[in-house]
């Protein structure tokens, strides 16, 4: 017996979080349904509150964020799954540049630790500026956070004592 077209987004949607567009992509994609049943199958998800692209988009963020992720790349992930820019911009919002930045120090304390046998202090630098550029956090910020956690890596006992209660 074939599943009706909400049946599908239902089961779509009981996986994973989804945005709009990912929807109607896999509703549509399997060629069961009319274009007409996909977009009232997506209507009647969103009056029941299963699929909210703002809410997606800010829970999105700020789990990115707390994994260490930037503003830009969490921006182009958020655009690869739909997310309109008003939505978008709106989530980008509620991060705070302390949560960002937080984000950046665990992420690059996480690496310095990875770069333990890098004697070339400008090769270090290096690594970690790249490192935090490829995360999606923007240049001023890498470069504060690049030169504060160097600086007190010359500090042992100051850089020991706060990526300890980073840790904890």
């Amino acid at each position: 017996m074939a599943k009706s077209v909400l049946e599908k987004a239902m089961d779509h949607l009981a996986l994973r979080p989804l945005s709009t567009n990912e929807l109607r992509t896999k509703l549509s994609s399997s060629g069961k349904y009319t274009p007409d049943e996909v977009d009232e199958a997506i209507d009647i998800c969103r009056t029941r509150g299963y699929l909210n692209d703002s809410l997606l988009a800010a829970d999105a963020a700020q789990f990115l964020n707390a994994c260490g992720k930037g503003r830009n790349l969490i921006r182009k992930k958020l655009r690869t799954r739909g997310i309109s820019e008003e939505e978008l911009s709106e989530a980008l919002e509620k991060l705070t540049p302390e949560n960002e930045s937080a984000a950046a120090r665990s992420a690059a304390a996480g690496k310095l630790r990875l770069l333990v046998r890098e004697k070339d202090k400008r090769k270090k630098r290096e690594k970690l500026f790249r490192f935090l550029i490829s995360r999606g956090f923007s240049p001023d910020l890498v470069h504060s956070t690049v030169s504060e956690l160097l600086a007190e890596e010359e500090d042992p006992v100051s850089f020991f004592n706060e990526n300890e209660d980073a840790l904890q």
